[in-house]
C-alpha cells in the first residue's frame, strides 16, 4: 500500500470561467473502499457571466488531493463551466489542455493531458488508478 497525489491544472488564460472538483475513492487490492475524498475549486456560482476574473483569482491555480495508504484510486473530475465563451465562433473556443497527474509512493504514475469542451466542460472518470494488472 502507498499514498497517493493528485494533482489537476491547466495553462489555460480562461481557467476562471470553470469550477473544478476533484473525487478520489482510495481503495485497497480487494476493492474495499478506505478512504473518499473531494477537493473544489470554485470560481464562481454556474450562470455568473462573468466578463473577467475575480479580483482575488490566482492565474497558477490546481488543485491537489493527498490520500492515506492505499492499493488503487478511482477518481472523477467535474470541469464545470461556470461562465460561457464570449464568442460563438467554434474556431476560436476549441477545447483547452487539463493536465491530471498522479504519483503512488512519490513515484510519477499517471500524467495525462485531457482536452476540455470550452462549452460543456467534461466529466471525466479514471478507474483503478494505480492497481496491479492481473
Amino acid at each position: 500500500m502507498s499514498k497517493f497525489k493528485v494533482s489537476v491544472s491547466s495553462r489555460y488564460e480562461e481557467l476562471w470561467r470553470y469550477n473544478i472538483t476533484v473525487v478520489c475513492e482510495l481503495c485497497a487490492a480487494d476493492g474495499t473502499r478506505l478512504e473518499y475524498k473531494a477537493e473544489e475549486s470554485e470560481v464562481a456560482p454556474v450562470g455568473a457571466n462573468l466578463q473577467t476574473p475575480p479580483e482575488g483569482y490566482s492565474k497558477s491555480r490546481s488543485i491537489v488531493v493527498e490520500s492515506g495508504d492505499g492499493d488503487y484510486l478511482n477518481l472523477l473530475i467535474y470541469v464545470v463551466p461556470n461562465t460561457l465563451p464570449t464568442t460563438d465562433d467554434i474556431y476560436a473556443t476549441k477545447p483547452f489542455s487539463l493536465v491530471v497527474k498522479v504519483e503512488k509512493g512519490g513515484d510519477a504514475l499517471l500524467n495525462r493531458v485531457f482536452e476540455i469542451n470550452q462549452w460543456s466542460g467534461d466529466n471525466l472518470s479514471l478507474e483503478r488508478v494505480g492497481a496491479d494488472e492481473k
